[in-house]
């Protein structure tokens, strides 16, 4: 479910399945943090929304969460990134949010990052099947191919910063 900007950028939608107790596997850093905090509900969903988000890149974030009633209310990370590929090699930041609805969870991801080329230049990078979704006031947005969330393609100069939308659920 993940597309690719050069060695896997843009995110997809995402989907978890629920978790009742700890994970039999080693946390990943989203994970342990969420669970530190005593997240449990959508810690699957929270992990893999922050791994998506992070994918190709070296990390770090902090996570935040309800202390009195973690599974209650959302948990949010920030994330800052490091990318060292052939196609991008800067830096980006993200923002994941998970937050229980019902009995599930729901959640989003977004993604910014600044290429130093104009937008018309990011945009073959894009996933296969992405198509115009007309324009935000001005500012254009991509339906991603593969139904992986939206991208827009903000001009700054001669650069290009893409946010990149995804949203996730739980499945199960």
């Amino acid at each position: 479910m993940l597309a690719t900007l050069g060695t896997a950028f843009l995110a997809g939608n995402v989907a978890a399945t629920p978790q009742a107790a700890a994970p039999a596997q080693p946390a990943n850093p989203f994970q342990a943090q969420a669970g530190q905090l005593g997240v449990r509900k959508c810690a699957n969903l929270f992990s893999a929304l922050g791994q998506t988000v992070a994918l190709g890149s070296d990390y770090s974030g902090q996570v935040q969460a309800e202390k009195a009633a973690p599974d209650a209310h959302g948990v949010v990370g920030v994330v800052g990134m490091t990318y060292k590929t052939a196609a991008y090699n800067s830096q980006a930041a993200g923002v994941v949010v998970a937050t229980p609805v019902g009995t599930k969870c729901e959640g989003q991801l977004v993604r910014v990052a600044p290429f130093q080329r104009a937008c018309k230049d990011v945009l073959p990078l894009l996933p296969a099947g992405s198509t115009a979704a007309g324009a935000l006031s001005g500012v254009p947005l991509y339906n991603l191919g593969g139904n992986q969330g939206q991208a827009m393609l903000v001009a700054s100069g001669n650069a290009c910063v893409v946010v990149t939308i995804a949203r996730g659920a739980d499945i199960g």
